[in-house]
């Protein structure tokens, strides 16, 4: 029986590769097949724009909508459970908000993806995590920049665990 604490990389995020390729060869999922839990923001505005982009990609995508719940951070942690549970191949968190009252929530979710082996983005962080093992890279979304990458792009390349940065300027237009 194999151990998920194999599908951990030591002293990086799960996806977080910034410089070299992979030393193991691995079969990446195809684009197609790729399956993205996406937990919403409080601007159901916005996430409609990163999920038309998703799908414009031909990107599968799952989403979890915080508009009108009154506690968001438990809603948004308890979809990211959920995604695991699902075993989706990356989990993008648009908004998170990190705070003193919600950081042991978001630990034990976040290591519980990490541990899974599911590489957590996070879209427009308003506060991301202390603990930087816990994501692969952090996005923000600019679609009046001309060299930001398209955000299904980017997504890609991160669950492929291909050379990126760790920060990246993404476009959800195409």
């Amino acid at each position: 029986m194999l151990s998920l604490a194999a599908c951990t990389p030591v002293g990086r995020a799960v996806g977080d590769t910034q410089d070299t390729m992979p030393e193991v060869a691995h079969d990446s999922t195809h684009k197609s097949d790729m399956e993205i839990g996406v937990v919403g923001s409080v601007d159901s505005s916005a996430d409609t724009l990163v999920m038309d982009a998703l799908s414009d990609a031909e990107l599968q995508s799952y989403y979890a909508s915080l508009d009108a719940v009154n506690d968001t951070t438990a809603t948004a942690q308890q979809a990211v459970d959920d995604f695991v549970a699902r075993a989706v191949d990356l989990v993008l968190i648009s908004g998170i908000n990190v705070t003193n009252d919600s950081r042991e929530g978001w630990d034990a979710v976040l290591d519980n993806a990490r541990q899974a082996g599911i590489p957590v983005v996070l879209l427009n962080p308003v506060s991301p995590p202390d603990n930087e093992l816990y994501y692969a890279a952090s996005l923000t979304v600019n679609d009046r920049a001309t060299d930001a990458t398209p955000i299904a792009e980017a997504l890609v390349t991160i669950q492929h665990d291909e050379p990126h940065e760790r920060t990246i300027m993404v476009t959800t237009l195409h």
